[in-house]
């Protein structure tokens, strides 16, 4: 084929197409009786809102789901070992891993922290002073004291700003904390007194069930009594805790190993799970917006019969009239999908002047008794792309039906 024929083969198309775009806009501005008209705009005015809600509560929860880990993850040990000092296997494994951020000594008991009347269980976490140093999430969260107090002080004890308040401590009070040790077949709790020297706010539950100690303070042997004496691990990329967990087993099967997964893997699975019925729930209402594109399109069709005749009598072919209508569909499509994404980012950017204006409306803000003092959102590229392809899709497929019986009109049935 001669470069002639190729450059008139594309601008006949590129005609086509400006030719159908034209004919798309007009039909959707001018096109069909006002109720047609009507049926169609409710439609894309229902896409572009349930595409711009979708966009907003995927970006919140999101959000969401992101500090949790953040706030969580970034002060528990992510690979929890009950063997101190390791052995070289293990050892040697952990320090080739480029993944591992640091590997420590750790303590960890259950028990009971008793002030007069009130009691709160926690867990009591230990660290030596070297993994101290290394724990800056905590150190940005402290809200009194600091966690170096931790090594100049003989059993101190630093724990949860909200747990402080609830038991009614200040810095320098006393603080008794009754650990549980086995005894024989039953198990005691045994009364240790610490004093205070910090409070952390970390804004998840830790704040109200962790308090934390320096191991320094005694011997292993001391330690042992009380709970478990273990090795620490902290990764790079906590979500891979479970393949390093795996990989140390296979080097130790013997070894009690456990991840954070195991432990507050269930708070994560409920996040990922509320999200997706939220998606999935929001998604029909997409759906539904989607469908009446059929009712708009139906009733644009019909009235429009004698004016398709017109055109299959002038030569027009089936597949011209069903571009013609399914372009149509598609224009409301990506009109509907295009604004309503960018309408929920710009809710997810200012959700908090959303919810704030609220607040203010109906007297009580949406994150009262919550941890969190302003709603997180995280807006994923991966999400949106979904979003925008998943709707489009759907409305497409609904301009499909109409399109199609547009198509297969006979002409002579609608000329007079």
């Amino acid at each position: 084929m001669s470069a002639t024929s190729v450059e008139a083969s594309a601008a006949q198309t590129l005609s086509r197409w400006s030719l159908l775009a034209q004919m798309s806009v007009r039909l959707l501005l001018q096109g069909g009786n006002g109720f047609a008209r009507f049926v169609t705009w409710v439609s894309l005015l229902g896409l572009l809102l349930g595409v711009a809600i979708l966009t907003l509560v995927v970006s919140v929860m999101n959000g969401f789901d992101y500090e949790l880990r953040q706030r969580l993850l970034g002060n528990i040990p992510h690979v929890s070992i009950a063997q101190t000092p390791l052995d070289a296997t293990l050892s040697d494994d952990l320090a080739s891993d480029a993944n591992v951020r640091s590997v420590g000594k750790y303590f960890r008991g259950f028990g009971v922290v008793h002030t007069g009347r009130q009691s709160q269980p926690v867990s009591v976490i230990g660290f030596a002073g070297a993994e101290l140093a290394r724990m800056e999430a905590l150190e940005q969260a402290m809200q009194q004291g600091n966690l170096t107090n931790l090594q100049h002080v003989g059993d101190a004890l630093v724990m949860g700003e909200p747990l402080a308040r609830y038991q009614g401590l200040s810095l320098g009070d006393a603080v008794m904390i009754g650990l549980t040790v086995s005894q024989g077949d039953s198990v005691a709790l045994r009364w240790l007194r610490f004093d205070l020297v910090g409070t952390f706010e970390l804004g998840a539950e830790t704040d109200y069930s962790m308090v934390l100690v320096n191991l320094d303070a005694h011997d292993d042997a001391y330690w042992h009594t009380l709970g478990q004496v273990g090795t620490r691990v902290m990764l790079h990329e906590p979500l891979q805790a479970s393949s390093t967990g795996a990989r140390l087993l296979r080097l130790a099967p013997e070894v009690s190993l456990t991840t954070w997964e195991a432990i507050y893997g269930e708070l994560f699975q409920a996040v990922r799970l509320e999200k997706t019925m939220m998606f999935v729930l929001l998604f029909l209402v997409v759906a539904i917006a989607s469908f009446n594109i059929v009712a708009g399109q139906s009733m644009m069709v019909h009235d429009k019969r004698a004016q398709i005749a017109m055109l299959r009598t002038m030569g027009a072919e089936r597949g011209f009239i069903l571009s013609l209508f399914l372009s149509q569909g598609a224009l409301v499509a990506l009109l509907g999908t295009g604004i309503g994404l960018a309408i929920g980012l710009l809710m997810s950017t200012f959700v908090n002047e959303l919810v704030d204006f609220l607040a203010s409306l109906s007297g009580q803000h949406l994150l009262d008794g919550s941890y969190f003092v302003t709603v997180p959102t995280r807006i994923v590229v991966a999400d949106l792309l979904i979003i925008g392809s998943i709707s489009s899709i759907l409305a497409v497929l609904a301009a499909w039906l109409p399109a199609r019986r547009a198509s297969q009109l006979n002409p002579a049935q609608f000329l007079h």
